[in-house]
């Protein structure tokens, strides 16, 4: 590529004559006038053949620069419209999974809290039975305890009968004085 300027050289001295020598400011000098429109029209050739192709080359380049930047950002916002779409649908079904995890939280509280109420149901029922077994148990010694008392009270009180031959008024009067005297001496069994 040949530089315009070097061109141009040669054509300087015959435009740079004084515009002093040549008249008046205002005047009209055809010779300058054609070397002027001379010289225009070869700085416009010159830059239409060696300068518009690279400027044209360089504004292009930056045009397809520019405009693979945009297709980039425009791939860029619908990879990040595609992630947050992403992230929306797993935050949902994060959601989804954590009042899945709560709901069986609480339906295993509630069930653990059935089994705890029945086991302790079960137990109170279990000591109520012992209770009343107990209870029936120290019932009945009491009564065989109280029979047995009763048996020797009888025997005794037929012993002292015995020894004693009374008329039957007498009998009953002496088992009656013996009872009241037994029951004056022991405090009576707890039932």
């Amino acid at each position: 590529m040949r530089n315009p300027l070097k061109l141009a050289l040669p054509l300087l001295p015959l435009a740079a004559t004084p515009a002093a020598a040549q008249g008046g400011l205002l005047d009209v000098n055809q010779g300058l006038m054609v070397w002027t429109i001379l010289i225009f029209v070869i700085v416009l050739v010159m830059l239409y053949k060696f300068a518009y192709p690279q400027i044209l080359g360089v504004v292009e380049a930056r045009e397809a620069r520019i405009e693979e930047l945009l297709s980039a950002a425009q791939r860029d916002r619908e990879e990040a419209q595609r992630l947050l779409e992403e992230q929306r649908k797993q935050q949902e079904e994060l959601r989804a999974q954590v009042q899945e995890m709560v709901a069986e939280g609480r339906t295993a509280g509630e069930r653990m809290r059935e089994e705890i109420i029945a086991e302790a149901r079960r137990e109170q029922q279990s000591m109520l039975e012992r209770a009343r077994r107990d209870i029936d148990q120290q019932t009945e010694s009491a009564m065989a305890e109280l029979r047995a008392q009763a048996v020797d009270l009888a025997i005794a009180a037929a012993g002292k009968l015995v020894e004693k031959d009374l008329d039957e008024e007498g009998n009953r009067r002496f088992v009656r004085d013996y009872l009241e005297r037994l029951a004056v001496a022991e405090p009576p069994v707890a039932v």
